[in-house]
C-alpha cells in the first residue's frame, strides 16, 4: 500500500475525516453540527506537528507529512469554507468572486509554506512565524463568525462571511508575519475552542 500509515499522520487524516464530515452536514442542512466538525479539523491541525515530531522518522515521512499536511489543509480551511460560503450565499456574482479569490490565494499560501519547509535542512525544528495569515485560521474564524445568524438573517451572515474570506484571502499572500503560537497561544486557542464548543452544544440542544 503506497503512503504512511503511521501514528505521525494518524491526527493529519483524522482532521480530514472531521472536514469531509462538516461538507456532509452543511450539505444535509446540519450547519451547527458542521461548525463542530469544522473546529476538530483545526484542534487536529494545531497538534499533528507536534504529535509528529514526537515520532522517530525517517527524510521520507517527514517529506510525506509536509505534503499531507497542506492537501489536507486545502480541504479543511479552502474547499470546506468555500462550501459553507456557497451554501448561505448561494450562487451569487459576489459569493463566486469571494470563492474564487480566496480559493487561488489560499493553494498559493499553501504551496508557498510547502517549498518554505522543504528548503528547511531541519524539518524538525518548528517555525517561530507564519509569513502571511496561516489558512489555518479559518477553523475557528468561521464559526465565531457564523454565531451571527443566531440573530441575523442567514443571508446576512452569508454576507458577512463573503466580507471576512475576501480579507482572509488578500491576508493569505501579502508579505506579513504572524508570530507562531506558543504554549500561551496554544492554551488561547484550545480555550476559544472549548468556549464555541460549548456554546454551539447549547445551540443544537
Amino acid at each position: 500500500m503506497i503512503g504512511k500509515w503511521n501514528r505521525s499522520v494518524i491526527v493529519t487524516y483524522a482532521g480530514m475525516l472531521f472536514a469531509v464530515a462538516a461538507v456532509f452536514l452543511l450539505m444535509s442542512g446540519l450547519n451547527k453540527y458542521a461548525m463542530m466538525c469544522f473546529m476538530a479539523a483545526g484542534i487536529c491541525d494545531l497538534f499533528d506537528g507536534t504529535i509528529a515530531r514526537m515520532c522517530k522518522r525517517t527524510e521520507e515521512e517527514k517529506n510525506f507529512g509536509i505534503q499531507l499536511d497542506s492537501l489536507v489543509d486545502v480541504i479543511s480551511f479552502v474547499a470546506l469554507p468555500v462550501v459553507l460560503v456557497i451554501k448561505l450565499c448561494g450562487v451569487k456574482w459576489y459569493s463566486l468572486i469571494a470563492c474564487v479569490i480566496y480559493a487561488l490565494f489560499g493553494v498559493c499560501r499553501l504551496a508557498y509554506f510547502n517549498v518554505c519547509q522543504e528548503e528547511n535542512d531541519d524539518k524538525d525544528s518548528p517555525i517561530k512565524y507564519y509569513t502571511g495569515l496561516p489558512v489555518t485560521y479559518a477553523a475557528m474564524i468561521y464559526p465565531l463568525l457564523y454565531l451571527s445568524s443566531i440573530w441575523l438573517d442567514a443571508a446576512v451572515t452569508g454576507y458577512i462571511l463573503c466580507v471576512a474570506m475576501t480579507v482572509m484571502a488578500v491576508l493569505f499572500v501579502l508579505k506579513l508575519k504572524f508570530i507562531k503560537p506558543g504554549k500561551r497561544g496554544y492554551i488561547f486557542l484550545m480555550f476559544l475552542a472549548v468556549a464555541l464548543f460549548t456554546v454551539y452544544i447549547g445551540l443544537v440542544r
